[in-house]
């Protein structure tokens, strides 16, 4: 009696103890492809080797320090995107040498104790046999049988993603039923197959792992009896200025046929720009994580090998991975392929352990260690208000009429020789019947910004506001100027305070 006991008790501490699939996500940090190696493929050389596809784009086969380097400068993952179909045969069925190879490189991502996702990456290009559609079904299994088996033994540090950028159409129409039918077949297939596949966190590739395609309701993700799903997205917005190359600008034909060209953008950081990856990562919230998905933005990345402004490509990255350190279960994989000999996007050389640009490299090491002004500290309602117009008094008063306020945020400065304890505010405003009443704010409250000034957050969502909010100095006047008041109103939706989160970056 007393064995059944200690093996019930076991069974359940190993259930209550396993991560969660926002948890795992939440836990693999910053992350890193190895782009360009595994993956290549092409018909202009002829691949007898595991070595001629590793090689054909231009990088060399990669050594155990190129791979797990990494790790020093913050990063928790490295995600290995391999194509299979040059040592598969048609039914699936792959080549004891290149499976050796593959598990050579995850065995040393995961001995160094990162997190590895092994995925199936140009095997789904057009043209390729994983783009053909849902009749492909028993020569993918058969893929996934062999790949999952190999790595049945291996703990949650090893993650499979079903697949890559893969865009399944019925006529103009994308093809969600082809893509659904492949990746429960992924599911279903590795979940079957025993050891530690029955939990493992698997990554399932949103259409094209397009943000606008994946986030649309006709995407649906497959069914999990282990509940351990992530979605895999690409990160490459707005396109104009990360992946549209000047050399070759993309254009467009209206409906009389005139060719229009589309300017590739050079540079990256002002408000819209801000406000476009709040909004976009708002989508992929709603959509997925606010229902226990994780995100997973696979691909994160800009052509360094073009006129891009090298400023605006550091900002765009600090932003990105500021973002998904700061939102719950998100988290982003940098695209690179190590040189400019191998590829356009090239941000660390893992042949000579040099970062191209050391401020990228300083910027990821400190978002890894913490160091890092959060944007999601600096939402705010989209549908709120804010005043810098300061009366003769020194008070600062938003006319609400009758809309629901939730929160009142305000920036002050405190000047001279005063303790921060010695000041006060008040946030005051009438109720329906016209009672004015105010509740006090003590300057300790505050949160200290860069520029030395204080920002108040009063949550007021329970008191009955109506017709204005006032901020006023309540003690301490002559040491306190109020700058700034953002009343928010009830609602969901968020835009980022850019001159407070520009403010604080400084």
């Amino acid at each position: 009696m007393k064995s059944l006991s200690l093996i019930v008790l076991f069974a359940f501490l190993s259930v209550a103890f396993q991560k969660t699939a926002i948890e795992t996500v939440n836990d693999m940090g910053l992350g890193w492809n190895l782009g360009n190696t595994f993956d290549c493929f092409g018909t202009w050389k002829e691949i007898k080797t595991p070595d001629d596809q590793i090689t054909m784009w231009g990088n060399v086969v990669p050594t155990e320090a190129m791979v797990t380097t990494i790790k020093k400068y913050g990063f928790k993952t490295v995600r290995f995107p391999v194509t299979w179909m040059n040592f598969m045969d048609e039914s699936g069925k792959v080549k004891a040498e290149w499976m050796a190879r593959v598990k050579e490189v995850v065995d040393w991502i995961v001995k160094a104790g990162l997190y590895c996702i092994l995925n199936v990456h140009h095997d789904g290009v057009s043209g390729n046999w994983l783009a053909q559609g849902a009749h492909v079904k028993a020569r993918y299994v058969t893929l996934w049988t062999q790949i999952a088996t190999e790595f049945k033994d291996y703990d949650d540090h090893l993650v499979f993603e079903s697949m890559n950028e893969v865009e399944y159409k019925n006529g103009n129409s994308f093809d969600y039923n082809s893509l659904l039918t492949l990746t429960q077949a992924f599911v279903d297939t590795v979940r079957g197959l025993g050891g530690k596949n029955s939990d493992r966190l698997l990554l399932i590739s949103g259409m094209n792992t397009n943000l606008e395609n994946t986030c649309s309701s006709s995407y649906k993700m497959p069914t999990d009896k282990a509940n351990k799903l992530a979605i895999s997205i690409h990160y490459y917005l707005p396109p104009q200025f990360t992946v549209e190359s000047d050399k070759n600008p993309w254009t467009w034909t209206d409906d009389q046929g005139v060719v229009h060209e589309i300017t590739p953008l050079q540079k990256w950081g002002d408000e819209g720009n801000y406000q476009e990856m709040v909004t976009n990562f708002e989508t992929m919230k709603k959509a997925f994580v606010d229902k226990g998905i994780p995100v997973i933005l696979g691909e994160v990345g800009v052509l360094t090998e073009e006129k891009k402004d090298k400023a605006s490509i550091r900002e765009f990255l600090l932003a990105e991975y500021s973002f998904t350190a700061g939102y719950n279960g998100f988290m982003s994989i940098l695209w690179d392929t190590s040189k400019n000999t191998a590829g356009d996007m090239n941000f660390y050389n893992r042949e000579t352990d040099k970062w191209y640009d050391e401020q990228i490299r300083d910027n990821f090491i400190n978002i890894a260690a913490g160091k890092f002004v959060d944007p999601t500290k600096y939402l705010v309602n989209s549908n709120s208000e804010t005043s810098t117009k300061v009366d003769s008094d020194g008070n600062v008063q938003i006319n609400i009429g009758s809309k629901k306020v939730n929160k009142v945020i305000f920036n002050a400065k405190i000047s001279g020789a005063v303790n921060i304890w010695d000041v006060g505010f008040g946030v005051a405003s009438a109720d329906k019947t016209g009672k004015w009443f105010g509740d006090p704010v003590g300057g300790a409250e505050g949160v200290k910004q860069n520029d030395g000034t204080y920002t108040f957050t009063v949550d007021v969502s329970a008191k009955d506001f109506n017709d204005y909010v006032q901020v006023q100095r309540w003690w301490g006047n002559d040491n306190i100027t109020i700058n700034s008041v953002t009343v928010e109103f009830e609602g969901t939706a968020k835009r980022l305070d850019f001159n407070a989160y520009k403010a604080a970056l400084k």
